[in-house]
């Protein structure tokens, strides 16, 4: 089967998995340093993260054509947001809790390799919600690159922002939170595409498209729309607030 990408809807994925990584190195220096804070931190920057990723990840799905129609099962596509949301806030947990007795180096090891893991879960399972008239295949080659890069993205950008938003000189991490911010929506946006590229569509109408629940391809995309316009507004009151508290 041939397929396509738009690239007016590749950028816009990238875009939105920066914005919610801007979001979240917006909330981590604002927190970091409240204990009684930890598990909200962690529980909003894990909402936070999951919500991109699962946003970018639909709206990725957009940039694709192909010759088959494509619908969603809703349970599926739902239940998909649970492994980002869950993975990430235990990543952060991780690498920010006082609890834990682990060296930074060990934290920020284990971190990475949770923060990479629940993306490409995530995105896995996001595959899994399509319902089409074709059977998918994966390159394993290209599926073991895709974590490969989701763990490196994931510690470059954890390691950066961490580094300097512990640093005591106020410029320095106000001016730091573009860089991470990319390198993570980078590292969401680069699983993603790898995992894309890993993937063949064979057509075989011998493949049930039916389902209890289907979202037609209009629906999801205007749910992801919907999230995205949400995540935009919710890094907006994140900027607002960080910036009354400091």
């Amino acid at each position: 089967m041939q397929i396509s990408y738009d690239l007016t809807f590749v950028i816009l994925s990238v875009l939105v998995a920066i914005i919610a990584s801007y979001a979240v190195v917006g909330i981590f220096p604002s927190y970091i340093q409240k204990e009684n804070e930890t598990r909200f931190t962690v529980l909003t920057l894990g909402v936070l993260m999951g919500l991109g990723i699962w946003t970018m990840h639909f709206i990725g799905m957009k940039a694709l054509t192909t010759t088959e129609e494509i619908n969603y099962d809703i349970l599926v596509t739902i239940l998909s947001i649970l492994p980002a949301a869950l993975g990430a806030s235990l990543a952060f947990y991780t690498l920010i809790s006082k609890n834990m007795k682990l060296p930074y180096q060990k934290r920020l090891l284990i971190s990475a390799l949770i923060l990479g893991i629940s993306i490409s879960i995530m995105h896995y399972t996001g595959m899994a919600a399509m319902m089409m008239s074709a059977r998918i295949s994966y390159n394993y080659f290209f599926v073991i690159l895709s974590l490969i890069i989701a763990f490196i993205a994931s510690y470059i950008s954890l390691r950066y922002f961490t580094v300097l938003n512990f640093s005591n000189h106020g410029r320095v991490k106000k001016q730091a939170k573009i860089l991470p911010a990319i390198l993570m929506g980078l590292a969401i946006a680069s699983m993603h595409y790898t995992g894309m590229f890993a993937t063949s569509f064979i057509p075989d109408h011998t493949v049930s498209k039916n389902s209890a629940l289907l979202l037609n391809e209009y629906s999801i995309y205007g749910l992801a729309f919907y999230c995205a316009l949400m995540l935009i507004l919710v890094s907006l009151v994140v900027a607002v607030t960080v910036n009354k508290t400091n």
